[in-house]
């Protein structure tokens, strides 16, 4: 997933654990303009290396379709949906990012041990990036609950100004190799 900082994430998202694939979700507030209807949150950890050192952390993807878990499992993107993808890491004393360790809150936009980014896409009905996504500028996502399932609540400020609040409970997607909305890698669907 490019929607995230270039340094942070969407890249792939590597799930494993069994368990429910489908999760759920809510929003209140819009972005630009557009009012996220959550219908299903899956969750997982991405690889990836800023200034050259090597980590991971928790993503968890809110969308507006059905069943993102298998879709996404079997090579498909769906079409005309909305994204609103939440990653967390906590900084270890080599700098490497891991996933949340513990239920904590972790803000958006700060330098601290513990750190958040958002983003918010769309695509249309060729599963093409609608316009540009934006980045949470601010806020803070809270967990209550890490591991195999990631479950909490968001508080994001976007760079447009709008702010977004709701809750999430996202089970690790089993099977899932790739997360890019946009991007032309999935088959659109």
């Amino acid at each position: 997933m490019r929607l995230m900082s270039a340094s942070v994430l969407l890249a792939a998202l590597s799930c494993g654990g069994g368990g429910p694939t489908v999760g759920s979700a809510t929003s209140t507030g819009s972005i630009r303009g557009q009012s996220l209807a959550p219908r299903d949150a899956t969750a997982g950890t991405v690889a990836f290396s800023a200034n050259g050192v090597a980590g991971r952390v928790a993503l968890i993807a809110i969308t507006s379709a059905p069943g993102i878990c298998s879709m996404l499992a079997g090579g498909k993107e769906p079409r005309s949906t909305q994204y609103l993808v939440l990653a967390a890491f906590r900084l270890q004393p080599d700098y490497s990012p891991v996933p949340p360790p513990s239920p904590g809150t972790y803000p958006v936009g700060a330098l601290t041990i513990e750190n958040a980014v958002a983003r918010f896409a769309a695509t249309d009905a060729n599963c093409q990036l609608v316009g540009l996504g934006t980045g949470a500028t601010d806020g803070s996502i809270t967990f209550t609950s890490v591991g195999n399932r990631y479950a909490g609540s968001y508080d994001l400020t976007f760079e447009s100004g709008d702010r977004v609040t709701g809750t999430f409970d996202a089970p690790v997607c089993g099977g899932v190799s790739e997360l890019d909305p946009g991007a032309g890698t999935l088959a659109c669907q």
